[in-house]
């Protein structure tokens, strides 16, 4: 499978996007992972090709590293697993 990171990685973010429109308990790396996987049949429990897995990770986490998405939904979950949409991020 040829894997274009470039569209990956914007299926991931507009993922990350529906499900913090959800609420907090959807703004988790598990709920985004699993949702994106499940666009290819796969979720957390039913495996992937590992090509596809690491590919949506790198995705995930350049996603952080571009500033498009930043750890923790507020002061009392600051870190992982909850993450958030900046502002500046959040109309494009």
């Amino acid at each position: 499978m040829s894997i274009d990171h470039n569209v990956l990685k914007q299926r991931v973010l507009t993922t990350a996007k529906e499900c913090a429109e959800r609420g907090a308990g959807y703004s988790q790396q598990s709920a985004v992972l699993s949702e994106v996987a499940s666009t290819f049949g796969g979720n957390m429990h039913t495996r992937l090709d590992i090509d596809l897995q690491e590919a949506i990770l790198t995705c995930w986490h350049d996603l952080f590293r571009d500033g498009s998405l930043s750890w923790g939904c507020n002061l009392d979950n600051p870190g992982p697993p909850h993450f958030h949409i900046p502002d500046r991020t959040k109309q494009k």
